[in-house]
């Protein structure tokens, strides 16, 4: 990915137009409806609901009580007309009925609810919306439109009413989060709830119509007169008519001293709905079962009542069968309690009176506030290391979260909460963090480049990995440690300039390494000119002694190359080899660490290498080494020990295949092997014979010149009798 896509300011743009963007999307408007609006409701809590609105409950309670059937509308309507005379009696403001008398009963009783109704002279009923699928040719086809038509109470109800009006609520299994306010499908027929605010808010009828004046003929003086003339659906429809036209104010000077005027106002401005503030789950708003009006006494119901809109329907306190029942937000599967549709009614008419809809943020600050808050959390996420852009996320989280319901509980403003808070956060966490991985990934490959140079790769592995603490414990292995020590080093430094030794030994190295790498080999160490390479493994395992004899073979080939070509410059170079357990880990203190090898096995193996000096040769192996390796030359030095070692350690000479032996150095190690076997023996003269006779056929064989003056010696001054065949070697 180009660099310039990777920067913070690129990711911060991206991040916050795709969330932006997504906002405008059906499915951002149903994640943030569906979860979002619920849980701004559900740790906002309960609202006091205005005490200007009651609720009759027409339930299984009141059924018993007063020995009614269990089909509410089969109530006797002298009932319903008993309960208006007592909320007429109590000065209720308003009387809503959210049930809906669609055929005759028994006439008696259809002329008390009738009477009732009309001297109470403030009764709004509920008329039927009923949608209905029509036939229509289109082009000699026949195409299906569904039609809503009003169906109206019983002529005898809907005279006697000052108003009829609707209530429309979706009747399959959805989320009830909105009510229409004017229902555009019936030519914007106002609504039962917002037909009973206006008859509420009657008061401001003269100074409605003074901020909204009329273009054509005037409207009627006082409200009596609009009720007997327009009638309360009419004038609703004219006034959202004149209020909604471009050039309508919705305010104007003296609206804030006027609280009704300045409710109605928004009412009839902007859309046909909008979204409810419930106060909280079922029955939160004032609620009075139907039974209990029946015992009230004058003062109790003037109490409750007067001055008040009192809301009639069905609303039960278990709901499992009721069909007037809404999934809402406080919905609860397991008590079965949803919210009734004339409790709903009563909370848009509340929300009406106080103002208090929930108001989403409109598209342009919603818009222009994703985009800022995308921005910010893209470039946290990549301007920051994954832990500090985790609990910087997580602050910016919370503060979001308390700006965002504050804003709800103390406005009614509604501002995104899913979107921002899931999908806009975690596909950027997980793209930054991607991001971060992939450079941390590359600055490990530099890193693991440049320490290769330095250290062994094992140990530049876990460092990378960051899987090894510094001067934590080491790892016990098994492996062979190879040493390695140039002769003619002392003088070719004397010689040389420094930057010249430097290239020098760099070529050097770089035959030695090249032969170790090929094995499988690590450098552990390099001092000056001497170096020391392990073959481990976590159990003991041939494989790694062969492989290190071959390493071995391919260095001592490599140098001799390397010395012929240069013969003014050559660096000889002796070998030890030493196999058995090892400790590898950090080696230091306070600010300063190495990885290198530790133990006996280590040790050990710098003073095989140092023992080459006495025997003239270049290549010695323990016999710990050599165990379980086949198919190599050998001769074997005898057991010694070397020095500052307490323990012998028998020793061989490391001298190729077997398949690569020339037949002259068949023949030295036969007559070798002769010779030794009698020096063990401890036949002194027969040995010093046999050497001697070697040496004048082999006059450079170090390990046959050392065993002559060896056995020169014990003729002499024999060892003495508890004499073992070990040789001690006092030099380094």
């Amino acid at each position: 990915m180009p660099g310039r896509l990777k920067s913070p300011l690129s990711i911060a743009l991206v991040n916050g137009m795709l969330g932006a963007l997504f906002l405008l999307t059906p499915w951002a408007s149903r994640l943030e409806e569906d979860l979002g609006l619920g849980w701004l409701f559900q740790a906002r809590g309960v609202q006091p609901p205005p005490e200007q609105v009651t609720l009759v409950m027409m339930d299984t309670e009141s059924m018993k009580q007063l020995g009614l059937e269990r089909l509410h509308r089969k109530w006797p309507r002298q009932l319903h007309a008993r309960l208006i005379q007592k909320l007429s009696a109590a000065d209720a403001a308003v009387i809503v009925f959210d049930v809906f008398f669609r055929e005759p009963r028994e006439p008696a009783g259809d002329q008390a609810l009738a009477d009732a109704i009309r001297q109470a002279g403030n009764v709004i009923l509920f008329r039927h919306l009923h949608k209905d699928a029509v036939q229509l040719q289109a082009d000699g086809e026949a195409v299906t439109v569904f039609v809503e038509k009003i169906v109206d109470p019983i002529p005898i109800f809907a005279d006697a009413a000052v108003a009829l009006a609707p209530f429309a609520l979706p009747g399959v299994p959805v989320k009830v989060s909105q009510f229409w306010k004017f229902k555009p499908e019936t030519g914007g027929l106002a609504t039962l709830p917002a037909v009973a605010f206006q008859y509420y808010a009657l008061d401001a009828y003269a100074a409605l119509n003074k901020a909204v004046p009329s273009e054509g003929a005037p409207l009627p003086a006082t409200s009596t007169e609009m009720l007997r003339s327009l009638g309360l659906e009419s004038y609703m429809q004219q006034m959202r008519t004149l209020l909604m036209a471009a050039d309508r104010p919705q305010g104007g000077a003296g609206t804030d001293d006027n609280p009704l005027l300045k409710s109605l106002l928004s009412m009839y401005s902007g859309g046909h709905s909008q979204f409810l503030n419930y106060y909280g789950p079922p029955r939160t708003i004032n609620s009075v079962p139907y039974h209990r009006i029946f015992s009230m006494n004058d003062a109790e119901m003037r109490t409750l009542f007067a001055g008040r809109t009192v809301f009639v329907g069905v609303s039960e306190v278990f709901q499992w069968d009721q069909q007037d029942t809404f999934y809402t937000v406080y919905s609860d599967s397991q008590t079965g309690h949803n919210i009734s549709g004339v409790e709903i009614a009563a909370t848009a008419f509340g929300n009406l009176l106080q103002q208090t809809w929930i108001k989403p943020l409109g598209g342009g600050y919603a818009f222009a506030l994703m985009l800022l808050w995308g921005g910010l959390i893209g470039f946290v996420c990549r301007r920051l290391s994954a832990g500090r852009a985790v609990a910087t996320l997580f602050l910016l989280c919370a503060g979001y979260v308390a700006v965002a319901l504050g804003s709800f509980s103390a406005t009614s403003i509604w501002l995104p909460v899913i979107v921002p808070l899931f999908v806009q956060i975690l596909p950027v966490l997980f793209f930054t963090m991607l991001l971060g991985y992939q450079d941390a990934h590359g600055e490990r490959v530099k890193i693991a480049q440049a320490l290769g140079r330095y250290l062994p790769p094992r140990a530049v592995e876990d460092l990378a990995k960051s899987v090894r603490r510094v001067g934590g414990a080491g790892e016990m292995v098994y492996g062979v440690c190879l040493a390695t020590d140039a002769e003619q080093y002392t003088q070719l430094s004397e010689q040389m300039e420094p930057a010249q030794l430097r290239l020098f030994l760099n070529a050097y190295y770089e035959i030695v390494f090249q032969a170790i790498h090929e094995q499988g080999g690590i450098v552990s160490d390099v001092v000056g000119d001497a170096v020391l390479a392990l073959w481990v493994s976590p159990e003991p395992q041939a494989e790694r002694k062969i492989k290190a004899c071959q390493a071995a073979l391919n260095v001592m080939s490599a140098v001799e190359r390397f010395n012929r070509q240069q013969p003014e410059q050559r660096l000889p170079t002796r070998i030890g080899l030493h196999y058995g357990e090892i400790c590898i880990g950090d080696v230091g203190a306070g600010e300063h660490y190495e990885y290198r090898a530790i133990g006996d096995v280590v040790n050990t193996a710098t003073r095989i290498e140092g023992a080459n000096k006495y025997f003239g040769t270049r290549l010695l192996i323990s016999g710990e080494g050599l165990a379980d390796v086949h198919n190599m030359v050998t001769r074997e030095l005898g057991l010694f020990r070397l020095a500052g070692k307490s323990r012998a350690i028998h020793l061989f000479e490391l001298l190729g295949h077997k398949q690569d032996c020339s037949k002259a150095t068949t023949r030295l190690l036969a007559e070798y092997e002769q010779a030794f076997s009698a020096f063990k023996c401890q036949q002194w003269r027969e040995a010093s014979g046999y050497f001697a006779r070697i040496v004048q056929e082999y006059p450079e064989d170090g390990p046959s010149l050392f065993y002559l003056d060896l056995s020169n010696r014990y003729k002499d001054t024999p060892p003495g009798e508890k004499w073992r065949g070990v040789i001690a070697l006092k030099r380094k």
